[in-house]
C-alpha cells in the first residue's frame, strides 16, 4: 500500500506542527531475524533498465527481487528467489551485465551481546543475468565466500572480473574474550569460485569486536578497504592494485582515513564512481564523541580520498547536536553533489531523547568537489507520523543522476513494513523549491573603473547551481560586438562563476558581462532559472595610467556581526550590524578588491552610516587576515581573529552617515584579492550600523584611491618570476608513487603559459602524460601524472623558461629552465624495508611579541625566547610522502653564535596558512603538541632533536608546521634557511 507525500509544517521556533508522512509506506515484513534494510555499509537497491530495483524479504517466503511501480508508488514482487534463511543480510551490486548479491548470516557483535562468529554458517554469492524484464540465477550459484558469520559484509568486482568481499570475524569467548580481523577474499572472473579468505596483510587489522569493514572498486584499477579502530580512534584504509597478488603484503598499502581521539564507530558507508577519472572515494563515519559536552563537535563526517594526492580531506555532516546516527551516501552526477542520508528524531521530536529507533530519514546534500554541508540534521524524506521509528535507511552502490532519481529505502522497526522515498533530482523533499536563483555579487563591480587587464570576471548566485548549465555560452564577455575568448569555471563553494580571459584585456576600455536568465540560462540545482539576464559593465584601466590617480567605491560583498552572548548564532542576514564590549559583540565586512591587483594604493576611506542610535564610545577598524569567513555562517565560535588597527569611528550619533580613513599602507597588500575588516571596541556603549541587507544606500562601502594599471597594461614589472620551492624536493628519495609534482613560483602567473609543454615530468626519454593546473593562491603550479609512477624510478622535472616558457603576469619570462629530480620508494618498500630522506625547511621566520607586526622572514636567524616571548616557525613539504609509514623523525637545527643554558620546546602547529614573508606575533598560528625538546646548547653546534613520530604520522602527504618556544629566560637563536643550505633547518625522516 502506498502512503503519498505530505508535507510537514514548522511552527515558529522550529517545532512541527504534527507529526507528517514523508515518503511512502511498502509492504509488511515478518519472520526475518534482523531488520531488513541494514546493515551501515550494504546496499540493497539497484538501477537497470529503467527501474529501481530491491532486494527485500517476503513474509513465508525469503528474500526476493522487487522492482518499484514508480507510477504506483509501490515495489512489486518479480517472484525471483534469492536466499531463503531469515537469519541473513546481503549487499547488492549492478555491474551493468550481471547482478550479483552476497548474502551472509549476521552475527551482531558488540556491547552485552558480544559473540564470536560462526562456523558452519556460509556466505553466499548469487548471480542473476538480465533480459527482458527478468532475472535468472545463473548455472552454478550460489558459490560460498566463507564458512562464517560476522556482523557485515559488502562486495565489489574489479577491473579482472573478480569479485571481492570484506567483513570483519570475531573469534573468542565471554571467558577468553573477544579478538576480531579485518577479513577479505576474491573469486574467479565472474564470481564463479572463491579463494581462501585471508586477514588484510597490513599493520591494524584486529579492530574491536563490534568494528566492521567495507569494500570499493575506484579509479582505473584499485581496490580499496576502509574499517572502523574504535579503541584506536582510527578509521583505516588500505588499497591494491588490480592484478597483483591477493594476499601478498606487498600488494597492500594502508594508512589512517581519518584519526584522533573518538573519530571512529562502527558507522561507515562508501562509495565511488567509476567514470570518475580522478578516481576519488567518498566515504560517511561516524564518530564515537558523544559523551563530548561539546555539541558542534561531529557527530557524522564525509572523508573524500584522492588518489593525486594519496591522502583524505573531511568535513562535518552533522554535529553531536543534530542526534544523528547510520549515514548512507549517494553520488549525484547531475549535480555533482554528495547526498547524505541519516537517523535522527522526528520532526515531531525535541531534543536527542531516543534510544534504539530515533524517529525519521534525513538528507543533506554539499560539493563533490568541495564537501560543506549546511547546519542542522537536513530535510525529512521518509517519515511515520503515526511511528516514529523509522531507521536503517540503504541505498544503491551506483551513482544517481537526472534519469534514475533518487530513491533510499529505511524500515520502521515498530510496525514491520518497509517505507521508501522516490524523487526526481532537483525536486526538494519538502517543500519543493521553486525560487529563481540571483545574482547578489559580481566582480569587477557594476560601473567599477580602473580595473586591472589581468582580473577574471565573477559572479556569485544566492544558491547552489546546476554546473552543467555554467558554460562560455550562458556567462559571456563581450566589447562592443565582440566576445572575449574565456574559460567558465564554478565553485560551488560561495557559489561562485568565474569568466578567465584568455588573454589580458585592452587597456583603457569598457567591458559588458552578461549570465543569461530565462529558460536557456542558468539553472539552480532545482531546475529553476535565472529569471532574467543579468548585465553589468566595467572599464579598465588606461594604459597610460601609471601617473594618473582614480578613485573606485566598492559595496560590502559580506557583512555580518557576532555576539558573545549567542557564540554559535549567525547574524548573517541581519539589517543591523553591532559593535559593542558589554555584551561583547564585533562586526565583519568583506570586500572584493580582486579586480586590482598590481595597482598602488594612495588612500582608503571605509564609509558607515549608524542606524537608530548613536554611541559616546570609539569602535576601531581592524585587518582580518583570514577571509574564509562566509556572511551565512560566522559566529563568535567560529569568528576570525582581528589584527592590525587601520582606523577610529566615533562618538557618533544616530542614523548618520561616517567616513573613517584607513591606514593605506596597511591595505596595500591586500590589492587582487579578498579584504576582510573587523570592527571591535573597548567602549561600553554599543552602536548599531546599518548592513548591506538594509539596502545599497546606507550599505558599508569602502572608498580607494589608485594609482597604475595593475599587472598589465602600464605595469613596470620588468622583474623575471623564479621558481622558490618544489615538491617533491631536488634530489628527493623515497617518494610516493602516488606523488603529484608541484613548482611554485615568486609571483602571480600567466595562467595560459604554464601548460603541459612548459611544465613536464620525464623518466629517461619517456614523457609522463599528466594534468596541468595553477593556482593563484600561493602561485603553485600542479603536475597530477595519469597513473601512478613507477617504483624505485628517478623522475626529472622541468619547467621551461626563455620566450617559449612560463611567464609572470606582467609577460616576464622565467630567465632559464628549472630542472630537478627525485626517485620513488622501491616496490619494496612497504614489505618490511625502511628509506631515510632529508628535508630542508621550505619557510622558516621567528616573531617577536616586542614587536607585534614584525615579519622577519628574511632574517639569517631564529630566535626562541620567555622574555621577551620570541617564537620561531618551520615548514616542511611532506606532500610527496602520502601512504608512507613513518617509523621515526628527527630535526636538525644549528645554533647560530650563542648558546642557551634553557630548553626549547617543539611543536606541532596544525595551522599551515602562514608564509615565511607575513607571519608576525599578531597574526600567528597557534602552538600544539609538544614533538621533542633541545637544550641546553652550546654556541656553533649542530644539534638532532628526536621528535615522537607517532604525532607526525598524520601529517604525510601535506605540509608540516612545527614552533619552537620556551619557558627559559635565556634565549637561543639558530640558523635559518637564509643562511645558507648546510645550516637551514632539515628534517630527517625513517619511511616504511
Amino acid at each position: 500500500m502506498a502512503v503519498a507525500l505530505v508535507l510537514g509544517v514548522v511552527a515558529a521556533g522550529g517545532t512541527a506542527q504534527a507529526a507528517e508522512n514523508y515518503g511512502y509506506q511498502s509492504i509488511s515484513y515478518t519472520g526475518v531475524a534482523n531488520t531488513p534494510t541494514s546493515d551501515k555499509p550494504q546496499s540493497k537497491l539497484w538501477w537497470n533498465d529503467g527501474s529501481w530495483w530491491a532486494d527485500m524479504w517476503t513474509t513465508g517466503t525469503g528474500w526476493q527481487i522487487y522492482r518499484l511501480d514508480r507510477a504506483a508508488k509501490t515495489w512489486v514482487n518479480t517472484g525471483v528467489s534469492i536466499d531463503t534463511r531469515s537469519n541473513t543480510l546481503a549487499d547488492t551490486l549492478w555491474d551493468g551485465n550481471k547482478l550479483y548479491i552476497a548474502s551472509h548470516v549476521v552475527t551482531v557483535s558488540g556491547d552485552a551481546s558480544t559473540k564470536a562468529s560462526v562456523s558452519g554458517q556460509p556466505a553466499k554469492l548469487y548471480r542473476y543475468s538480465y533480459a527482458a524484464g527478468k532475472y535468472t540465477l545463473d548455472a552454478g550459484f550460489p558459490t560460498n565466500i566463507n564458512n562464517n558469520s560476522s556482523e557485515s559484509m559488502t562486495i565489489d568486482k574489479d577491473t579482472t572480473g573478480a569479485v571481492w568481499a570484506t567483513w570483519t570475524q570475531v573469534s573468542g569467548s565471554s571467558t577468553s574474550g573477544y579478538t576480531s580481523s579485518v577479513y577479505v577474499n576474491s573469486s574467479a572472473a565472474g564470481g564463479t569460485s572463491w579463494g581462501t579468505p585471508f586477514v588484510l596483510p597490513v599493520a591494524d587489522p584486529n579492530p574491536a569486536p563490534d568494528d566492521i569493514s567495507a569494500i570499493v572498486s575506484y579509479g582505473s584499477n584499485k581496490i580499496g578497504v576502509l574499517w572502523s579502530d574504535a579503541p584506536a580512534g582510527t578509521v583505516y584504509w588500505a588499497t591494491r592494485t588490480d592484478g597483483t597478488s591477493p594476499s601478498a603484503a606487498s600488494s597492500w598499502k594502508v594508512q589512517p582515513a581519518v584519526q584522533g581521539k573518538g573519530q571512529a564507530d562502527d558507522h561507515l558507508n562508501i562509495k565511488a564512481l567509476l567514470a570518475d577519472p580522478s578516481g576519488r572515494v567518498y566515504a560517511a563515519v561516524k564518530t564515537s564523541l558523544d559523551s563530548s559536552t561539546d555539541k558542534t563537535l561531529p557527530q557524522l563526517q564525509l572523508l573524500v580520498f584522492r588518489p593525486g594526492t594519496g591522502s583524505f580531506t573531511r568535513s562535518t555532516i552533522a554535529t553531536l547536536a543534530d542526534c544523528v546516527t547510520r549515514p548512507q551516501i549517494l553520488l549525484d552526477t547531475t549535480n555533482n553533489v554528495v547526498r547524505a542520508f541519516h537517523t535522527a528524531p522526528s520532526t515531531s521530536t525535541s531534543g536527542c531523547a531516543y534510544s534504539g529507533v530515533p524517529g525519521s530519514i534525513y538528507e543533506k546534500t554539499a560539493s563533490m568537489d568541495n564537501p560543506v554541508f549546511g547546519s542542522g540534521r537536513g530535510t525529512p524524506v521518509i517519515q511515520d507520523g503515526a511511528s516514529a521509528n523509522i531507521n536503517d535507511v540503504t541505498t544503491t552502490k551506483q551513482g544517481v543522476n537526472a534519469t534514475t532519481g533518487v530513491v533510499v529505502m529505511a524500515s520502521n522497526k515498530a510496525t514491520s513494513r518497509y517505507w521508501f522515498s522516490d524523487r526526481s533530482l532537483g525536486t526538494a523533499p519538502a517543500p519543493g523549491d521553486t525560487a529563481a536563483p540571483t545574482v547578489t555579487a559580481t566582480s569587477p563591480a557594476a560601473n567599477a573603473t580602473g580595473v586591472a587587464v589581468t582580473a577574471n570576471v565573477t559572479a556569485t548566485f544566492s544558491e547552489a547551481m546546476n554546473t552543467s548549465t555554467i558554460t562560455s555560452n550562458t556567462f559571456t564577455l563581450t566589447t562592443g560586438t565582440t566576445t572575449v575568448s574565456a574559460a567558465v569555471t564554478y565553485s560551488s563553494t560561495g557559489n561562485t562563476a568565474t569568466l578567465n580571459p584568455g588573454t589580458d584585456l585592452a587597456a583603457g576600455t569598457t567591458y559588458t558581462a552578461t549570465i543569461k536568465g530565462s529558460s536557456t540560462g542558468v539553472k539552480d540545482v532545482a531546475g529553476n532559472a535565472l529569471a532574467t539576464d543579468k548585465t553589468w559593465n566595467f572599464t579598465t584601466a588606461a594604459a597610460s595610467g601609471g601617473g594618473t590617480t582614480e578613485t573606485v567605491t566598492l559595496t560590502a560583498t559580506a557583512d555580518s556581526w557576532v555576539a558573545g552572548g549567542a557564540a554559535a548564532t549567525n547574524y548573517g542576514t541581519s539589517t543591523t550590524l553591532s559593535v559593542d564590549n558589554s555584551p561583547v559583540e564585533a562586526t565583519y565586512l568583506k570586500f572584493d578588491l580582486s579586480a586590482y591587483a598590481g595597482r598602488t594604493l594612495e588612500s582608503a576611506t571605509l564609509q558607515l552610516r549608524s542606524a537608530g542610535s548613536g554611541s559616546t564610545g570609539k569602535q576601531n577598524i581592524k585587518l582580518v587576515t583570514d577571509d574564509s569567513w562566509t556572511e551565512s555562517t560566522i559566529t563568535y565560535t567560529n569568528r576570525p581573529t582581528p589584527g592590525t588597527s587601520l582606523g577610529t569611528l566615533g562618538p557618533t550619533t544616530a542614523n548618520a552617515s561616517y567616513s573613517v580613513p584607513l591606514t593605506a599602507s596597511g591595505l596595500a597588500g591586500q590589492l587582487g584579492q579578498q579584504l576582510s575588516l573587523g570592527l571591535d571596541s573597548a567602549s561600553t556603549d554599543g552602536l548599531d550600523l546599518n548592513s548591506r541587507e538594509a539596502g545599497s544606500t546606507t550599505a558599508p562601502k569602502l572608498v580607494l584611491t589608485m594609482s597604475g594599471s595593475g599587472s598589465g597594461g602600464g605595469s613596470s614589472d620588468t622583474v623575471a618570476p623564479t621558481v622558490t620551492a618544489t615538491s617533491p624536493a631536488a634530489n628527493a628519495t623515497g617518494v610516493a608513487v602516488t606523488a603529484n609534482v608541484t613548482a611554485t613560483f615568486s609571483e602571480a602567473m600567466n595562467t595560459s603559459t604554464i601548460t603541459s609543454n612548459t611544465f613536464t615530468l620525464t623518466t629517461g626519454t619517456t614523457t609522463v602524460s599528466a594534468a596541468m593546473t595553477y593556482s593563484s593562491t600561493g602561485n603553485t603550479a600542479t603536475l597530477n601524472p595519469g597513473t601512478d609512477l613507477a617504483a624505485g624510478t628517478t623522475y626529472t622535472a622541468t619547467v621551461k623558461g626563455s620566450s617559449t616558457g612560463v611567464k609572470d603576469v606582467a609577460g616576464n619570462a622565467l630567465a632559464t629552465d628549472k630542472t630537478w629530480n627525485f626517485t620513488t620508494a622501491a616496490a619494496s618498500g612497504g614489505g618490511g624495508t625502511s628509506e631515510t630522506v632529508t628535508l630542508t625547511a621550505t619557510a622558516d621566520s621567528w616573531v617577536a611579541g616586542g614587536a607585534a607586526a614584525t615579519n622577519y622572514g628574511t632574517s639569517t636567524t631564529l630566535s626562541v625566547d620567555n622574555s621577551p616571548v620570541e617564537i620561531t616557525y618551520l615548514k616542511f613539504d611532506l606532500s610527496a610522502y602520502a601512504g608512507r609509514t613513518l617509523e621515526s623523525a628527527t630535526l636538525q637545527l644549528r645554533s647560530a653564535g650563542s648558546g642557551s643554558i634553557g630548553k626549547q620546546n617543539v611543536k606541532l602547529v596544525a595551522d599551515d596558512r602562514w608564509t615565511e614573508s607575513a607571519i608576525t606575533y599578531t597574526n600567528r598560528p597557534a602552538l600544539g603538541t609538544s614533538l621533542g625538546t633541545l637544550g641546553p646548547t652550546t654556541a656553533n653546534a649542530s644539534y638532532s632533536v628526536p621528535l615522537t613520530a607517532s604525532a607526525l604520522a598524520g601529517e604525510l602527504g601535506q605540509q608540516l608546521s612545527l614552533g619552537l618556544d620556551a619557558t627559559s629566560t635565556d634565549g637561543l637563536d639558530l640558523n635559518s634557511r637564509e643562511a645558507g643550505s648546510t645550516t637551514a633547518p632539515k628534517l630527517v625522516l625513517t619511511l616504511g
